[in-house]
């Protein structure tokens, strides 16, 4: 019997921002609202299923308009259950965060974003990450 695989095409339309930072979540949410007036709010985790690597769940926290949508995630699950990677992008597991923009209309300029990201007195390093080099980038589409 002949099988046939799906190959599947997602359009990676959205910026990433690596953060390393020891402050917990929350602490983290605060200050980026304060700094980028926003309002990052946690929503529910992140509930990663993988067919061979186990299960993962990732901190949550949403600013979300009508045009844009600006997440503040968790690189290291919370709660993983058998995996030996539990991180939601692998590839990047000395970051502690990750900032991803997406939307119609941009929150800021990713530039002017990144600038102030850098201000927030709790992050020790942000840098731009391009999507196309990640092998795990389909951990980002929601």
């Amino acid at each position: 019997m002949k099988t046939s695989k799906l190959k599947v095409e997602y359009d990676y339309d959205f910026e990433v921002f690596a953060i390393i930072s020891s402050a917990k979540a929350y602490k983290l949410a605060w200050e980026l609202n304060k700094t980028l007036h926003l309002h990052l709010k946690k929503a529910e985790d992140l509930n990663y299923q993988f067919i061979k690597e186990g299960r993962i769940l990732i901190t949550n926290y949403v600013h979300k308009t009508e045009y844009n949508c600006l997440r503040l995630l968790k690189n290291k699950s919370c709660e993983f259950y058998d995996t030996t990677k539990p991180y939601l992008l692998p590839e990047l597991k000395e970051y502690d965060y990750l900032v991803q923009m997406t939307g119609e209309v941009p929150v800021m300029d990713s530039q002017l974003l990144e600038e102030k990201i850098r201000e927030v007195y709790l992050i020790e390093y942000v840098q731009r990450i391009n999507i196309e080099n990640l092998k795990s980038k389909e951990n980002l589409i929601f």
